[in-house]
């Protein structure tokens, strides 16, 4: 006959050591023993307990048909329906912050997060065990800062993203420069002779390797926030992080150097830098300037390209126009989407970001077809753990945020085209004019 039994100190059981707290079933002359010598105390069971035996070792599959077993329950049914897994049975992020400091300053774990602690690992040393201070947040909240991350991105959303399972991951590309003489690098069409010996040709190919780098956020929440005000706690890890996260991405992509960072399109090699006008003054943009930016675009980028500018470049980019027609006729560079607040410059959008260089400094306007640009990404996506741990003293939970991540254009140089001089490319930048 078995005894459940709640222990009131660490127990030793073999090869396995159980934590204070934890609730098991053992045979009832060993729990006979183990309540005389004040290790444990007999324990009446809710429903929704997760009670496993002391010496099996399958503690994960009986955790897991309990849990099936409960979902008649309230607290099962939330766990194991639908979406709500996801979740673990928490409405949002600020109800789950709030059941991890109750049960860390107060030493009592909610049924909810005992049952969803069974399925998770803590930030800590051992698994789903309330002393080691950790818990994981669950995986809908985890999945709703990276989607927030890149609702609030101007890049990631157009780039060809690459889901990474290893740290570096290399590919193989076509590394063409000129289209003057071939095509892909080497590859020659002719016209032979009757009867002429045949010549070989084939692609030039190279690499480019995409490898991981961390960026990381850490946040501290007071225990009075976590305990008073648990609605503001939701905005400020959701909204804060995730646009950090975002903010930060678009700044390596454009502007990285590829030192343990993304390569920035300002500093890839493909990157065409269209000069300024003979004579023009220095900080102003000028009509020739946007159009030439356009002819040195792919051709097969027009579709895809969209602008950059940096805000303090809008006044004169407005005011730009070409004259149509004999009559003298004009009509500006920038205009509105018709039913939308978007604004297209040349018929392309045109987004105004402070990630873009100031007026007068090359990388102020940008011309870009963002799918050509690679961005690789942990699979995991974002890792977000939480701990009262390292600043329990000032009563304080650190929430921590991990995302790992590379980026740089596939395209090894800009190329020149099979008839003229400027080379061409996915990604162009007006030239500095001070």
């Amino acid at each position: 006959m078995t005894i459940k039994i709640r222990l009131l100190q660490e127990w030793q059981n073999g090869d396995k050591t159980w934590p204070e707290g934890q609730l098991l079933m053992v045979e009832e002359a060993d729990a006979v023993q183990l309540v005389k010598d004040g290790i444990c105390e007999n324990y009446t069971p809710k429903a929704t307990d997760v009670i496993v035996p002391a010496d099996d070792a399958n503690i994960k599959e009986i955790i897991t048909e309990h849990l099936k077993e409960v979902n008649r329950h309230d607290v099962g049914e939330q766990l194991l329906n639908g979406d709500s897994f996801k979740t673990g049975g928490f409405q949002n992020m600020a109800e789950f912050a709030q059941h991890v400091f109750h049960a860390e300053t107060r030493r009592n774990q909610s049924e909810q997060l005992k049952a969803w602690s069974a399925h998770c690992k803590a930030s800590g040393m051992s698994e789903g065990v309330q002393a080691d201070g950790g818990f994981l947040i669950p995986t809908e909240f985890r999945n709703d800062l990276l989607k927030d991350a890149l609702g609030a991105a101007i890049i990631r959303p157009r780039a060809t993203v690459i889901p990474m399972s290893s740290t570096t991951v290399k590919i193989p590309v076509v590394n063409e420069s000129s289209r003057a003489s071939s095509v892909y690098g080497g590859v020659i069409i002719y016209r032979p002779a009757e009867a002429a010996q045949k010549t070989a040709s084939a692609p030039v190919l190279g690499q480019i390797q995409l490898t991981l780098h961390k960026l990381v956020g850490l946040c501290y929440v007071t225990d009075e926030l976590l305990e008073d005000s648990p609605v503001s706690l939701q905005p400020l890890l959701t909204t804060m992080f995730s646009e950090a996260i975002a903010f930060q991405e678009d700044e390596d992509f454009i502007n990285g150097t590829g030192a343990n960072e993304a390569l920035g399109i300002l500093n890839a090699p493909c990157l065409v830098s269209q000069a300024k006008e003979s004579g023009q003054t220095a900080t102003t943009i000028v009509t020739e300037n946007i159009v030439k930016m356009w002819s040195r675009l792919k051709p097969r980028s027009a579709g895809n390209a969209v602008w950059l500018a940096n805000p303090d470049t809008f006044p004169s980019l407005a005011t730009l126009k070409l004259d149509v027609g004999t009559g003298g006729s004009t009509v500006g560079l920038v205009q509105n989407i018709a039913g939308s607040a978007g604004t297209t410059l040349l018929g392309r959008p045109l987004i105004l970001t402070e990630h873009c260089q100031t007026l007068g400094t090359e990388g102020d306007v940008l011309l870009c077809d963002w799918r050509q640009y690679l961005v690789g990404s942990k699979a995991s996506g974002l890792q977000v753990a939480s701990s009262i741990h390292l600043k329990f003293d000032y009563d304080e939970t650190a929430f921590r945020f991990v995302m790992r991540y590379d980026g740089q254009p596939w395209e090894i140089s800009a190329r020149t085209p099979k008839h003229g001089s400027n080379t061409l490319s996915s990604f162009v930048s007006l030239a500095v004019r001070s």
